[in-house]
């Protein structure tokens, strides 16, 4: 028997100064999937995850997770169990690296020896951990987003929601934080530009434009040679599981 999904979203509305940025969003995601979230600029994929993370708030449908309606479940509870990697900037003004990863873990009320341990594993995963103690707000954009990548795998929540994940990100450290976070066997859900990347790390694919959800399924599937041509404006199509692009439409 399938097992139940972990997050279930029905017919979701977002609107913003008479503009709906989502209009009709619904899917389910099951857990120990990764999920990626496509579409080209204005899709609407950053609005729908800072709605499944409690940024803001929906105009209209319905979140579930677990079964139960977000809006229902208590903040630290929450966040205990559903982690975002955002594109927010966040200001690290007097931490220090080890500090920011501690920071993440606060919702699980951990013993400090488990805290530690957490802490120092995330460090090394993330390639910095002789520099527990340096200051965080003198880390180039790709070391914090490393950073905020250790922040997160520290605390493993059972949701990661990633919005655009390789950003600032050079392709060694791309591959060794995705390749970290799919080893979990958590439910995932990131939000691509690069297709290629999309491709190797993700089971379905959910397909956004013009703030409504096209199609999931598998990612070959979603991205069809027409659909290629009227989201992506690209001559292109899948070939063993890898994007031929042509040219421009």
């Amino acid at each position: 028997m399938a097992s139940e999904p972990l997050l279930t979203v029905d017919d979701l509305l977002l609107r913003k100064e008479g503009k709906a940025l989502l209009q009709g969003v619904g899917f389910a995601l099951r857990p120990g999937r990764f999920y990626g979230l496509i579409g080209p600029n204005g899709a609407g994929k950053s609005s729908l995850l800072r709605l499944l993370y409690r940024a803001e708030r929906a105009s209209g449908g319905s979140i579930r997770f677990a079964g139960r309606d977000i809006g229902t479940i208590g903040r630290r509870a929450y966040a205990a169990r559903v982690g975002a990697l955002v594109q927010e900037p966040v200001s690290l003004a007097g931490l220090s690296l080890g500090e920011v990863i501690r920071l993440g873990l606060l919702p699980l009320r951990l013993a400090p020896a488990d805290a530690a341990a957490r802490t120092a594993a995330a460090l090394a995963t993330i390639g910095l951990a002789d520099r527990a103690d340096d200051d965080a707000a003198r880390l180039s954009g790709g070391e914090q987003q490393r950073l905020f990548f250790g922040q997160l795998l520290a605390l493993d929540p059972e949701l990661y929601l990633l919005d655009e994940p390789h950003n600032h990100l050079d392709l060694h450290f791309q591959y060794r934080l995705l390749d970290a976070i799919r080893r979990r066997g958590r439910t995932v859900l990131a939000s691509f530009h690069d297709i290629t990347l999309a491709a190797r790390y993700c089971d379905e694919a959910l397909l956004l434009d013009h703030g409504r959800l096209l199609e999931q399924g598998p990612l070959e599937t979603v991205l069809t040679p027409q659909r290629l041509a009227a989201v992506y404006r690209i001559d292109g199509h899948f070939d063993a599981g890898v994007l031929r692009v042509h040219g421009p439409v």
